[in-house]
Order: C-alpha cells, then sequence, then structure tokens
C-alpha cells in the first residue's frame, strides 16, 4: 500500500496549452494556470489576485481573459470593442465551438 503518494496529473493551462506543474500552479476564477502568465491581456502587466477582473463575454470565443483593475490599471473599464481588437492584434484566434 501507498499512502499519501497519490499521482499529481499536470492539467493544461487554458492559455498556452502547456502542462501546470504544481509549484508553478495558479487557480484564478476556477481556471489553472502558470503563474507568469497571469497578465493583463491588454496592457500585459503582471496581475495579482484581487486585482483582476475576466471578461467574461470572451470566455466562449477566446477562453479566459483577465484586465488590470484598481489601482493597478484601468484597462477592465476599456469598451469591449477595444479590448476585442488587441486580442486579434496578437493573433489571438476565436476558439472553435463544438456542437
Amino acid at each position: 500500500m501507498n499512502f499519501g503518494l497519490a499521482e499529481y496529473v499536470p492539467k493544461d493551462r487554458p492559455l498556452c496549452g502547456v502542462p501546470v506543474q504544481l509549484a508553478d500552479r495558479l487557480t484564478v476564477d476556477r481556471e489553472t494556470i502558470h503563474k507568469a502568465c497571469f497578465k493583463c491581456c491588454f496592457c500585459a502587466c503582471n496581475l495579482e489576485q484581487g486585482a483582476a477582473a475576466m471578461e467574461r463575454s470572451f470566455y466562449e470565443r477566446y477562453g479566459p481573459r483577465w484586465y488590470c483593475r484598481g489601482t493597478a490599471g484601468k484597462c477592465s473599464l476599456l469598451p469591449n470593442s477595444k479590448k476585442e481588437e488587441k486580442l486579434k492584434e496578437k493573433g489571438l484566434a476565436e476558439r472553435k465551438i463544438k456542437k
């Protein structure tokens, strides 16, 4: 018997598809991502939990995308048209929705 030796299986990261190791894991809004990838999708500043807002209207098309808010920045207050324009400028393609 092996007690306490449960195997950890890394989850795929929703932003880049690279497996997330336990030591590099961050869970934000029920999404598991790399700590280094938790950045504002508009200005690319590093985010902290509690100082970021997920744009829910983009979730189905682009996956989880966070923007800075509060004293850290105001990107979350930008119009969705500007945010989507920036995503397309970065080359992020819309996800294929399975039916």
